[in-house]
């Protein structure tokens, strides 16, 4: 018999597949869609993004190319030596993280049809707890 821990880690597998899967569709990674979010929520430079993320440096430089190469996010230098970058999400950014919202909702929704409100309370505790005992 499988611990719930082990069930957790099989969720947390068939989900992320159903995620690479969503993010390909839009032609962008979850660590970009993860970016995108971060930024528009007002952490727009590397440095708070980097403290929010415990990111290092290269890695999170990379995925900040990658994404303005792909025009989901726009960069603007400032400071007296122009070597700070403010980013913003692009307009092609918002629209693609709305489809990927509305296609996120689905996917809880139909994960979770057959489950009642009971249930689903019960869930939302329970997952709670266990954050907090981790």
């Amino acid at each position: 018999m499988k611990t719930a821990l082990e069930s957790l880690r099989n969720a947390s597998a068939l989900y992320n597949e159903k995620l690479v899967k969503l993010m390909k569709s839009f032609g962008i990674t979850i660590a970009e869609h993860r970016l995108l979010l971060l930024i528009e929520s007002g952490l727009d430079t590397q440095e708070k993004i980097s403290l929010a993320t415990k990111l290092d440096t290269s890695t999170l430089s990379r995925q900040l190319k990658s994404a303005v190469r792909k025009e989901l996010l726009d960069k603007v230098a400032t400071g007296r030596d122009k070597r700070q970058l403010i980013y913003s999400v692009t307009e092609k950014g918002q629209s693609d993280l709305k489809g990927i919202a509305a296609e996120l909702a689905r996917i809880d929704a139909n994960v979770f049809s057959d489950w009642n409100q009971n249930d689903r309370a019960l869930l939302d505790q329970l997952l709670d707890k266990l954050e907090k005992s981790i």
